[in-house]
């Protein structure tokens, strides 16, 4: 276990994941006979106890997580886009796909979110800065992008090809959405309402990028980078359940207990499909 950092310095970290740190391709999730809409809604939102029953976080007692996704299998081969035939796409070497990536055994682009555990707890509101969605080099950037319900999105074309930005939102306060956006044009602008992991962002000009924003409720959260490791800050003491979610390899969860001021280990495991 190690000493965490300061709070001034963990609040402006989860400002900032939370900000860049959610069609569902992920496998289903198994239900005993509710509908496939209604399991995914009781599987992303976690329960919530009465706002006067909530308390709020003390900064001196918070500790957090940090883990590695492991993957289990062999790893699907990443292939080569070729981007030969388009214009406005410039690229330094070659451009592979990105559905699923494993590096060493260990899987990139996963989001790592806390399910369950923080409904006694009064978490930090949505940031106003809005989170960023990138269109450069005919490849969105970044895959996988959390964002807060209700903070703005910025969708951007750094492009000087024209892109169009279809949305396939599953959820009832979410935005399906088809919009143009040619070079140098304003960027989409747009919020969500209702947790939701994750919408599929497509380009059918472009039928190779593809990318997800996972709509969650509270700054919990991280993606894992190249080596598969995550790290959550900022959480208050007590038992939580996690969730690792990936477009491919589908979901896992973990279960750790954070104590005060100290990091819990965290490890996930997903298999080729």
């Amino acid at each position: 276990m190690r000493p965490m950092r300061t709070w001034s310095k963990l609040l402006a970290l989860a400002t900032l994941v939370a900000g860049a740190c959610g069609k569902d391709e992920a496998p289903p999730a198994r239900s005993s006979g509710a509908s496939g809409e209604q399991a995914r809604s009781e599987r992303d939102r976690p329960a919530k106890a009465p706002a006067g029953e909530r308390k709020a976080i003390d900064p001196a007692t918070v500790g957090g997580v940090r883990g590695v996704v492991h993957f289990e299998g062999k790893a699907p081969e990443r292939k080569k886009i070729d981007m030969s035939a388009v214009g406005g796409c410039p690229h330094d070497g070659n451009v592979l796909t990105e559905q699923v990536i494993v590096n060493d055994g260990r899987v990139q682009n996963v989001l790592v979110r806390v399910k369950s555990g923080l409904e006694a707890w009064i978490v930090p509101p949505a940031p106003s800065e809005p989170a960023v969605m990138n269109q450069k080099g005919c490849v969105y950037t970044p895959h996988v992008l959390p964002i807060r319900v209700g903070q703005p999105l910025v969708i951007q074309n750094s492009d000087d090809a024209t892109h169009n930005v279809n949305v396939r939102a599953k959820r009832r306060k979410n935005e399906n959405f088809n919009q143009i956006q040619m070079p140098g044009q304003a960027p989409i602008e747009k919020t969500f309402g209702e947790v939701e992991v994750a919408i599929s962002f497509e380009c059918n000009l472009h039928p190779w990028m593809n990318a997800w924003v996972a709509v969650v409720d509270h700054p919990f959260c991280a993606v894992s980078g190249p080596d598969g490791s995550f790290s959550i800050e900022g959480l208050p003491p007590g038992e939580y359940e996690l969730e690792a979610w990936h477009e491919r390899l589908g979901r896992a969860t973990a279960r750790v207990t954070v104590a005060q001021g100290t990091s819990a280990e965290a490890s996930f495991t997903l298999k080729a499909p």
